[in-house]
């Protein structure tokens, strides 16, 4: 997929510098976020496989996380180097080269884009993979694009140039959006936001009928990649051996219910004064 995205980003791009078609530009760098949707996809895929170590006790996934900072920068840049052009052709009005050969390569990358989505959905859901279904999405938002941009073109040939850059900005707020997306998503995990609620793991926790209670859950990572720890009450006079032992029956819950916890710290610890 990442060969694909590639070659229909670089189509474009030379079309667009080629033609002078603003527009072209900016759905050519707009394609290039789908390959960094996929680089994005491999480092974490990578990332995933490496067992933690002495130097990284928690693993290694917020490399995907520092991946995605990464292509947040490279969309920021991309925004503005379509604007800055947009709004010179603006300024200075300019009627760019679309010919049919423009036409038949935006319809050839098109194709190549629906050939794609369809590719990945299909293996997305045979897998029952998230990251193939979400990227297949993300690729389908450049269908649109390019069917804009498209109709920009066609509007420049009858005569209306500064349909070009119009779309270009509107393609650079698409991508701004997608940036902006990628950066609060990448920030909540870096921030360590909550990841599940804590009610529903309380919920779970109290299921097992000897626990008493339990406070100070904490849940931080990614989605799919969440570490727990949380304090859970026992009676004060049980044996140590036995609240180790339902430790592992309440962590066991956890886990079954939420696949995506990774890890799960368990403090044992007897009820408040006031709740004896």
């Amino acid at each position: 997929m990442l060969f694909f995205n590639l070659a229909v980003a670089g189509a474009k791009l030379a079309l667009g510098y080629a033609t002078g078609a603003v527009s072209i530009v900016s759905d050519g760098f707009h394609s290039l976020t789908d390959s960094a949707s996929n680089i994005i996809g491999l480092v974490g895929l990578r990332a995933s496989r490496k067992p933690a170590d002495a130097d990284h006790p928690y693993g290694h996934r917020k490399y995907e996380t520092l991946a995605a900072g990464g292509i947040f920068v490279f969309m920021l840049l991309a925004v503005l180097e379509i604007g800055r052009s947009a709004l010179t052709h603006l300024h200075t009005p300019s009627t760019p080269d679309v010919t049919v050969l423009a036409f038949a390569v935006m319809i050839g990358t098109l194709a190549v884009n629906i050939a794609v989505v369809r590719y990945e959905a299909a293996e997305g859901r045979r897998h029952n993979s998230e990251l193939l279904l979400a990227d297949s999405v993300h690729t389908k938002s450049d269908i649109y694009v390019t069917c804009g941009v498209m109709v920009a073109l066609a509007g420049v040939r009858l005569g209306y140039p500064v349909l070009d850059p119009v779309s270009a900005l509107i393609v650079a707020v698409i991508i701004s959006h997608t940036g902006f997306q990628i950066a609060r998503e990448a920030s909540q995990i870096l921030s360590d936001r909550i990841v599940i609620d804590e009610e529903s793991i309380r919920k779970v926790v109290m299921s097992v009928p000897e626990v008493l209670g339990c406070h100070h859950i904490r849940t931080r990572g990614a989605l799919d990649h969440v570490f727990l720890d949380l304090h859970v009450w026992f009676p004060a006079d049980a044996p140590l051996s036995d609240a180790h032992q339902l430790s592992h029956v309440v962590k066991d819950r956890l886990m079954e219910q939420f696949p995506q916890i990774a890890d799960a710290i368990i403090h044992l610890e007897p009820p408040p004064a006031d709740r004896s």
